[in-house]
């Protein structure tokens, strides 16, 4: 396994490359090799050679690397594409890829064979020759985030935001230009890194609770710097005066029944109570992203145009590059946050954090989070004020430019892969051998018989040992969701249009549940009467069989099944009109077949 390398302590490799330079100059010149040496501080023998290779360049002292500088200047360039496509090698993974790509390039190298992995001491080695590569605890980001942050969606929405802009003269009043956003906060303490005993097994941080309870602030501030007071929803329905103590002046405290999260009528609220009387006059922009509760209420709409407010919606899976509160404020509020309840704990050792402490610890953490420089910044790195579209940085595209690039290339790397797959896995042995520098001696390896060598470079057989996943769109068809202005004419009809549709099919839903229930009834009830008739009345063996059998042949007007064969398992209706009957779901009308439905809807 190969170990670090230290350099005793001598005289070698302590020349420049200047100085080398005018030694072999001088050496040229007419001067001696001994003389020249000694001159400039350069060994005689390393002189000498320098001379005889023709070589005025200084390297590197010590063993050369196991891959060898070309191909680990190759293996960086892959580590570096993986993690740019957002699928980073950890490095048990880099071992392993090392490993292989050894093998693939037939090198003679002292990586394990048994566990086929090269050594943590070559990792530590390769991380000290490569400085530009550090490990790094990487970030979780779901698929909906990656693809929606693309150019074309963040193009339009800046465009849209000048044209608002622009039309309500607000490009120089940054306190008429709003954000509004929610987040969750648990009434517990987090465990962070701590310093304790080397080598301790049990290193633990006592908390409130497995899980603390969650409670949401609704949050508003504007690019001047001003900060709404919090609106905070516990669950429950009841309030208690002593939950309110401690709290932020001017901040509210909501009861939900159902949970903790903001909802349509919570956010009206909000925005008649809280947002209205503290907006100025004027007209007002108010970004925000496009949670339901935001963009379903036609009240809150008509409300907002009324007041000269414009309300803006911000394009989906994108608010973590161009919403001012997640760019600038939530994160500070959370660490402030989490740490005033470690305070706490520490200073109440035994009791556990309740509703009536949420106050003090969430005043502690919002003076110190709501400042006027936070809002500013996340206005400015936004690109809302002063506007700026190229205050996005291009890392925010990374996941959505390898989407792009990979659908141009999408028919060449198709043949490609149908080519490479032909191939065996283990044909990395039968490539051809490529070497960086001569102190690596190639395997000798006889290709399998019936098989051609494949002509691979390093880069290509890194490419098929591990290749980089490409993300594919998802196949679902969804309406295409935009930036979109809430307070226009349009949208506000459009969302009339669909609280009517909606409306209508739950009226719908609501007659059809009463007609089952009623029909079902009134089978129970038949059923009932027919069985006390059957107890009274004897009928003949011939005649009850005859009547079976012409149930048993009913057929149904919209599929045609029989009734003694229907493996559906829904109801039978008998049409008013026609008195046939069919299943309950052939026909879209409540009390009639689809037929005669249709008839009776053309007469009127």
């Amino acid at each position: 396994m190969p170990t670090e390398y230290r350099r005793k302590l001598s005289n070698r490799g302590k020349y420049t490359e200047d100085n080398l330079k005018l030694a072999i100059e001088a050496v040229r010149n007419g001067s001696s090799v001994n003389g020249a040496s000694k001159m400039y501080g350069i060994p005689r023998k390393t002189l000498e050679r320098k001379i005889k290779n023709n070589i005025s360049t200084t390297g590197r002292l010590g063993p050369d690397s196991m891959l060898g500088e070309a191909n680990e200047i190759k293996l960086v360039q892959h580590i570096k594409k993986a993690q740019k496509y957002g699928f980073p090698m950890t490095s048990q993974d880099v071992r392993k890829l090392a490993y292989n790509f050894a093998e693939g390039l037939l090198i003679n190298h002292k990586f394990s064979k048994e566990k086929e992995i090269a050594g943590s001491d070559w990792l530590r080695s390769f991380m000290r020759r490569h400085p530009d590569l550090s490990t790094r605890k990487a970030e979780g980001l779901s698929l909906g985030r990656g693809v929606g942050m693309n150019r074309v969606d963040v193009r339009s929405y800046f465009e849209l935001l000048h044209e608002v802009l622009k039309q309500n003269d607000l490009f120089d009043k940054p306190g008429c230009l709003f954000n509004v956003d929610e987040t969750g906060l648990q009434l517990n303490n987090r465990p962070g890194h701590v310093l304790a005993e080397k080598g301790a097994r049990n290193v633990v941080t006592v908390t409130s609770g497995e899980k603390g309870e969650t409670i949401s602030c609704i949050a508003c501030c504007n690019a001047e710097g001003f900060f709404l007071p919090p609106v905070c929803i516990f669950k429950g329905k009841n309030s208690k005066k002593e939950w309110t103590d401690s709290m932020p002046p001017g901040s509210h405290i909501v009861m939900s029944q159902k949970s903790a999260y903001v909802t349509a009528n919570i956010f009206l609220n909000w925005f008649k109570n809280h947002f209205l009387p503290r907006k100025g006059e004027g007209k007002a922009l108010l970004i925000l992203d496009g949670h339901s509760s935001h963009c379903s209420c036609v009240e809150l709409l008509e409300t907002a145009e009324a007041n000269d407010v414009i309300l803006l919606c911000l394009p989906p899976h994108s608010t973590h590059y161009l919403q001012p509160l997640d760019r600038a404020f939530f994160k500070s509020l959370k660490t402030f946050y989490y740490q005033a309840c470690k305070e706490w704990m520490q200073n109440h050792p035994g009791r556990k954090l309740g509703r009536p402490q949420f106050g003090e610890l969430l005043t502690k953490s919002w003076g110190k989070s709501a400042s006027a420089g936070n809002a500013m910044s996340g206005f400015r790195a936004t690109g809302i004020f002063p506007w700026n579209p190229d205050a996005i940085p291009d890392y925010a595209y990374t996941v959505s430019d390898q989407m792009v690039d990979c659908e141009n290339r999408e028919g060449q790397v198709q043949t490609q892969a149908t080519e490479e797959s032909r191939l065996p896995i283990n044909l990395m042995e039968d490539a051809i051998p490529s070497c960086s520098h001569d102190n690596i001696e190639p395997r000798s390896s006889t290709p399998a018989e019936g098989i051609s060598i494949p002509d691979l470079t390093p880069g290509k057989l890194l490419t098929r040992i591990n290749p980089t996943p490409a993300l594919v769109a998802s196949a679902r068809k969804r309406a295409k969701t935009v930036a979109t202005a809430l307070t226009s004419p349009e949208h506000i009809a459009s969302v009339k249009d669909r609280s009517t549709k909606k409306k209508v099919k739950e009226l719908k839903e609501i007659r059809q549940k009463k007609f089952r229930k009623k029909n079902i009834l009134q089978k129970r009830q038949r059923a009932l009467s027919t069985s006390s008739d059957e107890e009274n009345i004897e009928v003949p063996y011939e005649e009850e069989s005859d009547a079976l059998s012409e149930v048993d042949e009913t057929e149904c007007v919209g599929c045609g099944e029989s009734y003694n064969k229907t493996r559906k398992q829904e109801d039978w209706l008998k049409c008013i009109i026609c008195q046939k009957w069919f299943h309950e779901n052939c026909s879209s009308f409540l009390n009639t077949c689809q037929n005669c439905g249709k008839t009776a809807f053309r007469k009127k």
